[in-house]
């Protein structure tokens, strides 16, 4: 079952007499300017093989950043007008500095033999900078109770058995490894007994990514102890005197003597890639900003194969190109927006949120005066849990600062859209962990109420299959309005939203 929010009957009156609570026929009006027949026209531009899968910091997403630009300069929406012209590149671009890494570099290797990258053992970040020996590992078991001895400095082994498989797993690992590395772990070898349905389920990119700016979190990131993940058998060989099958049944913590060595192998180059800005300055409340982020990049070629990403995130892109022309066109004649509204497709999503942490970092506007993040990613198609329901969106976030950009979101669908909206993965406990998975994070955690359209994963989720072909144009369509007429409230009522919920990171 959905975990939804009902409009109870006070709220329901609220939303009737309020200011802002009826139908606006300038709101109407633009956005009866963005078409489904534009957002295909865009969209199969972008998520064709002319693009290379637009990967970060490479010359489909530089192809990419190009087309995005001439889509702005050709609706008359201006460059930002920067503070520091050196931070904006030709008018339209924010350009950061990011570190390759092949993935492979770090290997296990004990009696001579080599444990890789992608068959024994898979990592999801690069952060171990040279090779170390590892003498001990202290088993602590699946984490699921508070640990009774001290872990500060040592290198742990977690067992995820009693975990489940695929992406449920990963959630709550995650949230278990969180705290080994709180208390100060120096790194972790996590038994994965699934990792090979795990490896059969995902797509492992041939490279990771991190920011080179020392500026900014990336580097905090790096000091953490590293994770690997290893497949049991070769856990088995790596402990030599004992077995996970003995660990469990003993069912107590313990320190156990190894001997392996982690290499690290050189592996990286600097790259540069863009985040494209656009601006359309608003009138009484032009020092507020509404941002509008989808993530431009994709996954690039693998193994001779465009990854088109038409829905990852080619969808979000094209939706806010068109609710960016309709905000303008607005203004044009005269009935622009009160507050500012800032248009940003960002890159480096698929490396770790990159773009828009960098921007977190080095906001072209304050981030005080930045009342809301609208983002959107993937809004093309059906997931399996809707596979016939009526016209639906996943909304994650949009209670998480601030009860006032619910409300919006909420009043924008009634009024206009009535989709379905699910709030499934918007829960706390979401082994998914979708609302720290995508762009708008990096605005919520600096304390920007911020929500993200999403229509859920489906089979060619990272795969060579998300192609234009498999859009629902018609559900797109009805989700970009959903997200211009969100954006219309916020921009123009006559009181900004608050952030009144705690920030948490």
């Amino acid at each position: 079952m959905h975990q939804r929010y009902l409009l109870t009957p006070l709220l329901a009156l609220c939303f009737c007499l309020g200011l802002h609570a009826q139908v606006d026929s300038l709101a109407l009006k633009y956005a009866g300017t963005i078409t489904s027949e534009e957002l295909r026209e865009h969209l199969a531009k972008l998520a064709s093989d002319e693009f290379l899968g637009r990967d970060t910091g490479k010359e489909g997403q530089k192809l990419a950043a190009a087309y995005l630009k001439e889509q702005f300069v050709k609706a008359g929406i201006p460059a930002v007008p920067a503070p520091d012209p050196a931070a904006i590149r030709e008018g339209y671009y924010q350009p950061f500095d990011v570190v390759e890494v092949r993935s492979g570099t770090i290997s296990i290797v004990k009696d001579g033999r080599t444990y890789t990258y992608g068959k024994e053992l898979v990592y999801f970040q690069e952060v171990l900078q040279t090779g170390r020996g590892v003498k001990e590992l202290i088993y602590v078991g699946d984490m699921a109770k508070p640990l009774k001895v001290s872990v500060q400095g040592k290198a742990v082994l977690v067992d995820t058995r009693s975990m489940g498989t695929g992406p449920n797993a990963l959630g709550i690992l995650r949230t278990r490894v969180d705290a080994l590395r709180a208390a100060g772990v120096s790194l972790v070898v996590v038994n994965m007994p699934s990792l090979p349905e795990l490896l059969g389920s995902m797509h492992l990119s041939d490279t990771h990514m991190r920011l080179a700016d020392s500026g900014t979190k990336a580097t905090q990131k790096e000091a953490q102890a590293q994770m690997i993940l290893v497949d049991e058998p070769a856990m088995d060989q790596l402990l030599a005197t004992t077995t996970m099958a003995k660990l469990r049944r003993k069912k107590k913590e313990r320190a156990i003597p190894v001997s392996f060595e982690l290499e690290v192998k050189p592996g990286e180059q600097r790259l540069t890639a863009e985040n494209v800005l656009a601006f359309i300055e608003g009138t009484d409340k032009k020092d507020e900003i509404v941002v509008l982020t989808a993530h431009y990049d994709h996954i690039g070629v693998q193994d001779g194969v465009v990854y088109n990403g038409a829905d990852d995130d080619g969808t979000g892109t094209v939706a806010i190109i068109e609710m960016a022309q309709a905000f303008m066109q607005a203004k044009k004649a005269g009935h622009g927006p009160r507050r500012s509204v800032l248009v940003m497709p960002v890159s480096g999503e698929e490396k770790g949120l990159l773009g828009s942490r960098y921007y977190s970092e080095h906001p072209v506007f304050p981030l005080a005066n930045t009342v809301a993040d609208i983002n959107i990613d993937m809004i093309g198609r059906r997931d399996s849990a809707h596979a016939t329901s009526p016209p639906y969106i996943y909304i994650i976030g949009s209670d998480r600062l601030s009860s006032g950009l619910h409300r919006a979101n909420e009043q924008a669908n009634s009024l206009y859209t009535k989709l379905d909206l699910d709030y499934t993965f918007n829960a706390e406990s979401d082994p998914n962990r979708f609302y720290y998975r995508s762009d708008h994070y990096n605005f919520a955690r600096k304390g920007v109420p911020s929500v993200f359209y999403f229509s859920g994963v489906h089979e060619d989720y990272h795969q060579p299959g998300d192609d234009v072909e498999k859009i629902d144009f018609g559900l797109l369509h009805q989700r970009t309005l959903l997200a211009f007429y969100t954006a219309w409230i916020l921009a123009n009522q006559e009181e900004r939203i608050v952030v009144d919920k705690p920030v948490k990171p």
